[in-house]
C-alpha cells in the first residue's frame, strides 16, 4: 500500500511538473512584457480607489452627522490596527513565495504556503478580535452605546481584511496583479459608494453601527469575489499536488516582515503625534493636507511595486541576473517620471490648489509640501528598494533600515518640531525618508550586485549569477 502511494505522488508530481513549465511559458516568458500595461492599469486602479473613498467620506459626512461619522472614523482606525498584528507580514511572504515556487516548478510548496497562511492568519485575527471583543465588553461602561455597536460589527472586519489581503498576494503571486488588487480597490469601496448613494437618494439617516454594518457587508462581497478569482487563477497542478510545509523557515521570514509592517506605522504617524504636543488642531491639519498631496507623488511607485514584485521573486529564483536588472531600471525610471510630473505639478500650482480646495489657511502647507517632496523624490529616484529585498530573501536588511529611519524619525521629530513646527516635522520626516532609501539602496548592491536607482546603472550587471 505504501508503495502504491508513493507510485501516485511520483506521477502526480512528474505531471505537476509538465504542466508548472506549461504555466510559466504562459505567464512569465518575459518578465517585463506586461509590465507597462499591468502598470497603467494599476495606477488607474490606485486612482480609482482614491476618488472612490474620497466620495464614501463624503456621503458618510452627509449621512452621519459630524458627531456620528467621528465615532465611525475612531471605530475604523481602531480596527485598521487591529487587523496590521492579525496579518503579521505574511502577505508579502505568500506573494514571494508563489512567485518563487511557480518559477522552480514547485507547486507542493505554493499548496502548502497558502494552507499555512491562512491556518495562521485566520487564527491570529480571530483570536485578535475576540480579545477585542472582550476588552470592550469588560470596560463596556467607559464607551457610549454608539461605540460599542459600531465597535461590534467592525470586528467582523479584522479576519475578512487580514484574509483578503492574503487572497490579494496570492493572487499577484500568480502575476495576477490586475485580479488581485480589484477587490479591495474597486469592488469594495465601489459597492459602498452605491449603497451610501442609495441611502441618501432614499432620504435616510444612518447610525455609526448600520454605516460600519454596510462596511462588513461590502467587504464579504470583495472577499467573495477575490476567493472566485483565485480558484479561476489557481493552476490545477497546485489544486491537485499534496502540500509541503516549511514552517519553520517561514516562521525565520515572516518576523522582520511583521517587524517592518510595525516600523512603517512608526514613520508613517510619528510627526502627526508629535506635532500634537506642541501645536494647535489646525497647525496639524494644515501638515496634515501637506502629507496627503505629497503622498500623491507615491503613487507609481505604489502602482507599480504591485506588478513588479513577484517578477523580482521568479526572476530571482531562477538566477537571472541581467533581466532582474533590466527590470529594476525599467520600473525606476518609470517611476521617477511620475513623480516628476506631480512634484512640478505641485510646485508651480501648490499655492493655488491649496488656497482653492482648502482654503486660504491651508496656503501655509506649501513649504512643508515641498520639503516632503524632496523625500518623496529620493523615495521614487531608488526604486524598488524594500519590494526588491522583500522578494529575494533579504526581508532582514529591509528590517534594520526601516529601524534606523523610524529612531530617526522620532528623534528628528523631538528635536525639530518645537522650534520649526510643520516644517520641523517635514524635515524629520523627508530626512528619514532619504536615509532610509540610501541604506536599502546600499544593502540591495552588497547582497545582489544590482543598482536600484533609475540612473548610473552598472555596465556589468548580468554577468554573474545572483547570488547571496
Amino acid at each position: 500500500m505504501h508503495a502504491n502511494k508513493t507510485l501516485h505522488m511520483s506521477q502526480i508530481e512528474g505531471s505537476t511538473k509538465k504542466k508548472g513549465r506549461i504555466w510559466m511559458q504562459k505567464n512569465s516568458l518575459s518578465p517585463f512584457l506586461h509590465v507597462g500595461r499591468e502598470a497603467f492599469w494599476s495606477l488607474g486602479l490606485k486612482i480609482t480607489y482614491a476618488g472612490l473613498t474620497f466620495v464614501a467620506t463624503m456621503l458618510l459626512v452627509r449621512l452621519l452627522g459630524a458627531a456620528g461619522y467621528g465615532v465611525y472614523a475612531y471605530i475604523f482606525a481602531l480596527i485598521t490596527v487591529l487587523s496590521i498584528p492579525s496579518q503579521f507580514g505574511l502577505p508579502p511572504l505568500v506573494l514571494r513565495e508563489t512567485a518563487k515556487g511557480m518559477a522552480r516548478e514547485d507547486a507542493a510548496l505554493v499548496r502548502g504556503m497558502w494552507i499555512w497562511a491562512g491556518r495562521f492568519v485566520g487564527f491570529t485575527a480571530l483570536g485578535l478580535a475576540l480579545l477585542a471583543g472582550l476588552a470592550i465588553w469588560f470596560w463596556h461602561v467607559r464607551f457610549s452605546g454608539a461605540y460599542l455597536s459600531t465597535f461590534s460589527w467592525a470586528l467582523l472586519l479584522v479576519p475578512l481584511v487580514a484574509l483578503g489581503n492574503l487572497r490579494g498576494a496570492a493572487l499577484r503571486g500568480l502575476h495576477r496583479v490586475i485580479q488581485g488588487q480589484l477587490p479591495e480597490n474597486l469592488v469594495k469601496p465601489g459597492m459602498l459608494v452605491v449603497l451610501l448613494g442609495g441611502a441618501l437618494l432614499a432620504g435616510l439617516s444612518l447610525s455609526p453601527a448600520q454605516a460600519m454594518t454596510l462596511q462588513v457587508a461590502t467587504a464579504a462581497v470583495a472577499f467573495g469575489v477575490g476567493a472566485g478569482l483565485l480558484l479561476r487563477a489557481t493552476p490545477a497542478q497546485v489544486r491537485r499536488t499534496y502540500p509541503r510545509f516549511e514552517g519553520r523557515l517561514w516562521l525565520q521570514s515572516v518576523l522582520p516582515l511583521a517587524f517592518i509592517g510595525g516600523m512603517q506605522l512608526i514613520n508613517k504617524n510619528a510627526s502627526i503625534v508629535i506635532l500634537g504636543f506642541f501645536l494647535p488642531p489646525e497647525q496639524i491639519g494644515i501638515y496634515r493636507v501637506a502629507i496627503q498631496i505629497s503622498v500623491l507623488a507615491s503613487f507609481g511607485l505604489q502602482a507599480i511595486n504591485m506588478v513588479v514584485a513577484p517578477r523580482f521573486a521568479s526572476l530571482y529564483a531562477r538566477g537571472e541576473t541581467g533581466r532582474l536588472q533590466h527590470l529594476v531600471t525599467s520600473s525606476a525610471r518609470a517611476i521617477l517620471a511620475f513623480n516628476l510630473l506631480v512634484t512640478a505639478g505641485s510646485a508651480l500650482l501648490g499655492r493655488w490648489v491649496l488656497g482653492v480646495f482648502f482654503g486660504p489657511e491651508f496656503v501655509a502647507a506649501y513649504v512643508p509640501l515641498m520639503i516632503l517632496l524632496i523625500g518623496q523624490f529620493v523615495n521614487s529616484a531608488s526604486g524598488s528598494v524594500g519590494f526588491l529585498l522583500n522578494m529575494t530573501g533579504h526581508e532582514r536588511e529591509t528590517a534594520r533600515g526601516i529601524f534606523v529611519s523610524a529612531v530617526l524619525n522620532v528623534l528628528l521629530n523631538v528635536l525639530l518640531v518645537p522650534f520649526w513646527g510643520t516644517i520641523g516635522a517635514a524635515v524629520a520626516t523627508a530626512a528619514a525618508m532619504v536615509v532610509w532609501n540610501v541604506l536599502l539602496w546600499w544593502a540591495v548592491r552588497k547582497r545582489l550586485g544590482i543598482n536600484s536607482l533609475a540612473f548610473n546603472v552598472d555596465r556589468r550587471r548580468g554577468a554573474n549569477k545572483i547570488g547571496d
